[in-house]
């Protein structure tokens, strides 16, 4: 290769004769620059095009691909996509080029420059007689979008066209769960129609055609269907499990008891069957049964280390008002294999106090020891193990270890208050609603512990409630932590009155008078999220019904049970409260109730139910305090229906609100920059992000924010 001052000279009249209008010759003098194991990516860009303009098109093709090749080493694709555009000018029939500007196009998160050209490729295979080779495209296009119903649909044709009745059946029950989400039952039921002349008892297209039968309220049909294919192969398992679930939901359990008994007698690890079983069983008080059920399921997702799967499964059986000892002992061994004091505290005081009824004063000394290693400070877990090793005959062994009194200020008190009033949002199932109250909290008191606590046992459990059920939901809450502030007030002005028979405490520092802990406490310490309605005479219990990945899909259930023992005041003040809500909350929620209004909309956007969450959240903005707020959560809201221009409208409200230079205004910008990339504004979205960068380079990922959409410009 030439030397600088060579090079330079070869470049200067390589330039002339460009400028000359003699191609061949400027060519001639830059291929002397070109050398094959160290290219010049510059000089071989410029070959390129001087070729494509003397049309040897061949050669100009070469040349881009050496560049294009060397830009991917480097990891440059987006120079690599722009060389194989013209690549692609010079040869637009050439399906290589095409595939791989469309893969460069995916690379670079152009999903519908992507399709396009993939679409290219599609068709000039089909021209060429090439079905399978086409199928594998759209394939790669539906892997890009999978909402692509158009492309979906002609994948269809291309697998029954290619003898895929499989494939097709799948693609057909893929776009009618499509269609059925967005209410189109019709088209839905067209489709499964379609796949079910492919394959009649296709487990998968039945179920989708129960789908649709049920919302409809057409539920003998739906049955009668189910019954038919099994008519045509009865041992089919998994529409045996459809008419099972049939018959649960329609209240026939001893019917669905039947079915699902047939099953798991056949199908031993049939996880489906062996839990919709087993909560039969529940329901007939018959927990031995479940848990002989359930136990095998338990064990098998230990060894895959999914404890807190196990734990939900268990919590089925403890949801009752029963106490079921082996599955309490169970979920003791779990807490105590993953060294979690705290909740092997919880399920060892309430195994303790059934070994108590039943006088099984070896199993006592077991857990008592195991609980004074937990809380020695505990005088009494520590007298109790005294006297009983005394009562045993055995030596003394455990030293008492004096307890010093929890003292709490005005702080303490609030934040206490407010932990009860994030429990009440949690105990309706408003998971949102809980962890915000939280989290404000969290900004101003910092990391206390009973805050991180509470934040922690916070799980994701995500819950279909109807829009009614959310009103309804969110003013019982709101009642209750009233009563909470109430009964706090009442409290502060009664005299101190006599304190009746003194109760063994569970916890250093708690009210001797307090309620004992029950079954139930075991999972107040989890991510499994109670949802308890109150009544005058009884809790009940909602059942969280979710479905699980791989291998499971099961019910988490949990529960805060009444305490046994004295009703504490709190729980009398609450009880009375929400009696009265049956009414509905139309008739009392009031347009200045600006806290309700708030809650509201923070519940339905955790539904999904922006438009409601919208109209909630514009009410409660008129309060100053929600303000601020409730603007970015109303731009979030647009934001998720794709309505850009109103999002930023209400997130330009929220940064009018926030104090410039302060770290919430930079949030706020953040938040902005992102709107005004996802609505297609790369170079505004470029300029906000400097401007957070310049005020902090360390904030969040805004360096790769900005590296991000100037490598992509």
């Amino acid at each position: 290769m030439a030397s600088g001052s060579g090079r330079a000279r070869i470049v200067e009249q390589a330039e002339k004769y460009v400028k000359a209008g003699k191609l061949k010759e400027a060519v001639a003098e830059y291929e002397k620059l070109v050398d094959a194991q160290t290219p010049d990516i510059g000089i071989s860009n410029i070959v390129g095009d001087l070729y494509a303009r003397l049309d040897q098109t061949d050669k100009a093709v070469k040349a881009f691909q050496d560049v294009a090749a060397e830009y991917e080493k480097k990891g440059l694709n987006s120079q690599a996509l722009a060389i194989y555009k013209k690549i692609t000018k010079l040869r637009p029939s050439n399906i290589d080029f095409t595939t791989k500007l469309a893969e460069l196009f995916s690379v670079q998160g152009f999903v519908s420059d992507a399709k396009r050209e993939y679409g290219k490729v599609a068709d000039e295979l089909l021209k060429s007689q090439k079905p399978l080779d086409a199928i594998q495209i759209y394939e790669k296009i539906i892997r890009l979008d999978a909402d692509d119903l158009e492309a979906k649909r002609t994948l269809v044709d291309l697998y029954k066209g290619s003898d895929l009745a499989d494939a097709a059946v799948e693609m057909l029950n893929d776009i009618a769960a499509a269609r059925i989400e967005k209410g189109q039952l019709e088209d839905a039921e067209g489709l499964l129609s379609e796949a079910r002349d492919l394959k009649p008892s296709y487990p998968r297209t039945l179920a989708g055609l129960v789908t649709i039968y049920k919302n409809r309220n057409e539920k003998d049909r739906a049955l009668r269907l189910v019954e038919d294919s099994l008519k045509e192969d009865e041992d089919n398992i998994p529409v045996l499990n459809l008419l099972g679930n049939l018959y649960f939901e329609d209240g026939q359990f001893d019917k669905a008891e039947k079915v699902f008994s047939g099953i798991v007698e056949t199908h031993p690890m049939d996880v489906k069957a062996r839990i919709k079983l087993g909560r039969i069983r529940i329901g007939k008080d018959n927990l031995d049964g479940a848990y002989e059920l359930f136990e095998p399921l338990v064990n098998n997702l230990l060894k895959k280390q999914k404890e807190e799967k196990a734990v939900g499964l268990l919590g089925l059986i403890l949801a009752g008002p029963m106490i079921h000892l082996p599955a309490l002992e169970k979920l003791a061994s779990i807490y105590r294999a993953g060294k979690d004091p705290r909740k092997l505290e919880i399920a060892d005081r309430v195994i303790l106090d059934e070994y108590r009824k039943t006088h099984q004063k070896e199993k006592m000394l077991e857990i008592l020891t195991e609980l004074v290693k937990i809380r020695p400070e505990d005088g009494d877990l520590v007298k109790e193990t005294k006297a009983l090793r005394k009562e045993m005959g055995l030596p003394e062994e455990v030293e008492s270890a004096p307890s010093s009194p929890v003292l709490y200020d005005n702080d303490r008190e609030v934040i206490r208050e407010s932990v009860k009033k994030a429990d009440v949002y949690l105990q309706q199932g408003l998971v949102k609603n809980a962890r915000r109250m939280l989290e404000n909290l969290k900004l101003k008191y910092g990391d206390d512990p009973q805050i991180l606590q509470k934040l922690a046992i916070i799980g994701q459990v995500q819950m279909e409630i109807s829009e009614e059920e959310i009103r309804l939901r969110v003013e019982k809450a709101h009642a209750m932590e009233s009563g909470i502030v109430e009964t706090r007030k009442m409290e502060k002005k009664e005299p101190a009155k006599e304190s009746p028979k003194k109760t063994v405490s569970f916890f250093p520092g708690e009210d001797e008078d307090g309620p004992k802990m029950s079954t139930a406490d075991i999972f107040a310490e989890t991510d499994i999220i109670p949802v308890i309605e109150f009544d005058a005479s009884q809790v009940i219990y909602y059942d969280l019904s979710g479905q699980a990945d791989d291998e499971i899909r099961f019910l988490q259930t949990v529960f805060r049970q009444q305490a046994k023992g004295v009703t504490a005041q709190l729980e009398k003040e609450l009880t009375s409260i929400v009696s009265d809500f049956k009414k509905g909350l139309s008739e009392t929620l009031k347009a200045d109730d600006y806290d309700i209004h708030y809650q509201l909309g923070i519940a339905f956007m955790e539904q999904g139910l922006y438009g409601e969450a919208i109209e909630e959240l514009v009410l409660a903005s008129k309060d100053r305090a929600h303000s601020l707020e409730c603007f970015n959560l109303i731009s979030y809201c647009w934001r998720q229906k794709k309505s850009y221009s109103d999002a930023e409208k209400w997130l330009k409200k929220a940064l009018n609100l926030a104090r410039e230079g302060t770290e919430q205004y930079f949030a706020l910008l953040y938040d902005f920059a992102g709107l005004t990339r996802e609505s297609g504004d790369p170079e505004r979205a470029l300029s906000l992000y400097k401007e957070i960068f310049g005020w902090n380079p360390r904030y969040r990922d805004v360096t790769a924010k900005i590296s991000g959409i100037e490598e992509a410009s």
